[in-house]
């Protein structure tokens, strides 16, 4: 069931009235580390679709798309060929390819970013920006793994544990501070990693990954 928190989210989004700075993974702050990759339609959320106004449909050659409802029948006959959000039906005997590692992917780009403070602390920044056509982040499932001299631990963020840009498109994980360590350290988001966006697509992050020394 969609929540009527995230309904309103969506509004928001489509009005661009969420107006918060976020900060870009090129923005990197003095002495951090930081990685960018991709990011991947790996599915859809119908339900989801549906609440924005689009349909999940099946194209001609077998491919499924999110489209806006009103050309859902013109998809289907082929008469109108949606440019974004298509799952390419896998070839046979294989995959559907996605160039997972790239550093822009069919949804957008994912980044993480992490920033030695010293005394065995850093700063840990993460968090995804996707196309025009995506609708923007709806629902967020999102894990950082940490990994130091001690072993390893998990940052899991949701929606509400970051910042909406003023375009509705990207979204950034508020900052967190990691005691750590002293050492080498690395900070990756985990290829399970996904949003939900307005208009159904299910975006699944390259999983960028980046390794600082921690003092």
């Amino acid at each position: 069931m969609i929540s009527a928190r995230k309904i309103m989210l969506s509004g928001l989004l489509a009005l661009g009235m969420v107006t918060t700075m976020i900060p870009s993974a090129a923005q990197a702050a003095v002495g951090s580390t930081d990685d960018e990759s991709g990011m991947r339609i790996g599915g859809f959320d119908a339900a989801v679709a549906r609440a924005n106004g689009y349909e999940i449909v099946t194209l001609p050659d077998g491919s499924q798309a999110s489209v806006p409802a009103a050309k859902a029948e013109a998809a289907r006959r082929g008469s109108y060929v949606p440019k974004t959000g298509v799952l390419v039906k896998p070839s046979k005997g294989g995959v559907s390819a996605n160039a997972y590692g790239s550093r822009s992917g069919n949804c957008g780009t994912s980044w993480v970013q992490i920033s030695p403070r010293g005394g065995g602390s850093a700063g840990l920044t993460t968090g995804m920006s996707l196309v025009l056509d995506s609708g923007g982040p709806w629902d967020i499932h999102w894990n950082v793994n940490v990994s130091d001299r001690n072993g390893t631990s998990n940052q899991y963020y949701d929606e509400d544990d970051g910042y909406v840009s003023g375009t509705g498109l990207s979204w950034a994980g508020k900052g967190r501070t990691l005691n750590l360590a002293r050492g080498s350290a690395t900070v990756k988001v985990t290829a399970g990693s996904f949003t939900i966006t307005g208009a159904g697509w299910v975006c699944f992050s390259y999983a960028p990954g980046a390794t600082d020394i921690i003092t």
